[in-house]
C-alpha cells in the first residue's frame, strides 16, 4: 500500500497517486483494486458505482472506500487522474462535503476558489496567483462544507497540472516527473495548509473583453454551484440529490459567490491577479 494525505485525510492506496504528499498514519480512506459489477444504478447517500470509458469501474462506499477495476490496456497516468480526481470528489460528497470543479488559491490564510467547466482556466489563474506567492491549495476538486456559519475547504494538496500551453505562466519553473495524461505537474509544496481552510471568496470565471465582477444572488448561486460541482443530476437517487442540493444552498449563503469576467490572455493574468488582490484587500 502506498500511503498519502490529501483532503486533510489519510489515504492508503495500491495505485500510486503521486499527486498527493505522502502520509503515515492509519488510514481515513482505502484505495484498492478488485471487481466492480458492470450494472448500472442511481447513486445513494453513502455509496455509488461510477463509469470511465478509458480508465475502468468505481465502486465508491462509506465515504472510506474505492474500489477499482481497470479498463484493459489503461493509460496509468489517466487512472490516477480519475482517481484522484473525479472519484476522490464522489468520496468526499459521501462524507458531507460538496466537491466543486475547482481551483483554489490561499490569500492571508483564507482560500479563494475559482470555479468552471474544464478549459476555463481554473488551474492557469491558480498558476498567476502562485506566481505572486500565493499557495495553490486544491486543484480540480474543491471540497467544501458550511460548520457553524462558515464555509470551510479541504485543502487537496501543493501540485498543479497545466497544459504545455500554460507552463509560461510559472516562468522558468520546471514541471516534475511524468505528464499526468495530458498535462504537466508542478509541485508547489511550500507553506502547505493541511487543515480545512475558510473560504472566503468564490469567483466562476467567463470570458470578457475587460475585468469586471458582479455578485451572483444566494439562489441563482445555489444552481451555478451545482452545475459546477462532480454531481450529476440523473445519476443521483432523490435523497442523495436532495442533500447535494442543500449543501449548494448553505454554501451559497454562507460565502460570495461572484461571476468573474476577464480576457483570455495568458499576458493579462499578472493584471488579474493584482485587480483581485485590490479587491480582495479592500474587503469587498
Amino acid at each position: 500500500m502506498f500511503r498519502y494525505s490529501g483532503f486533510a485525510l489519510s489515504i492508503h492506496s495500491e495505485i500510486e497517486l503521486p499527486g498527493f504528499p505522502p502520509g503515515d498514519v492509519e488510514p481515513d480512506v482505502v484505495i484498492r483494486l478488485g471487481p466492480v459489477s458492470p450494472t448500472p444504478r442511481q447513486a445513494s447517500i453513502d455509496e455509488e458505482v461510477a463509469f470511465h470509458d478509458l480508465a475502468g469501474r468505481f465502486h465508491i462506499r462509506q465515504g472510506r472506500e474505492i474500489v477499482v477495476d481497470p479498463a484493459p490496456g489503461v493509460d496509468p497516468a489517466l487512472l490516477r487522474v480519475v482517481v484522484a480526481g473525479r472519484m476522490m470528489a464522489f468520496l468526499l460528497r459521501q462524507r458531507g462535503w460538496l466537491s466543486l470543479h475547482a481551483s483554489g488559491i490561499e490569500i492571508d490564510g483564507q482560500a479563494i476558489l475559482f470555479l468552471g467547466a474544464s478549459g476555463t482556466g481554473k488551474s492557469t489563474t491558480a498558476a498567476a496567483f502562485h506566481s505572486r506567492g500565493h499557495q495553490v491549495i486544491t486543484d480540480d476538486v474543491g471540497a467544501v462544507r458550511v460548520e457553524g456559519g462558515e464555509c470551510l475547504l479541504r485543502p487537496a494538496g501543493p501540485r498543479l497540472r497545466l497544459l504545455d500551453d500554460s507552463r509560461s505562466v510559472f516562468e522558468g519553473a520546471e514541471p516534475q516527473g511524468e505528464l499526468q495524461w495530458d498535462k504537466h505537474v508542478f509541485d508547489l509544496s511550500r507553506g502547505v495548509s493541511v487543515g480545512l481552510i475558510r473560504v472566503r471568496l468564490i469567483y466562476v470565471l467567463t470570458d470578457g473583453d475587460e475585468l469586471r465582477r458582479e455578485i451572483i444572488p444566494p439562489l441563482a448561486a445555489t444552481a451555478v454551484l451545482s452545475r459546477n460541482s462532480f454531481v450529476r443530476r440523473w445519476r443521483m437517487n432523490k435523497e442523495a440529490l436532495a442533500a447535494h442540493l442543500r449543501d449548494c444552498a448553505s454554501v451559497a449563503t454562507a460565502v460570495p459567490v461572484w461571476r468573474l469576467a476577464r480576457p483570455r490572455r495568458l499576458p493579462g493574468l499578472p493584471e488579474m491577479v493584482r485587480w483581485i488582490e485590490t479587491e480582495i484587500a479592500s474587503g469587498t
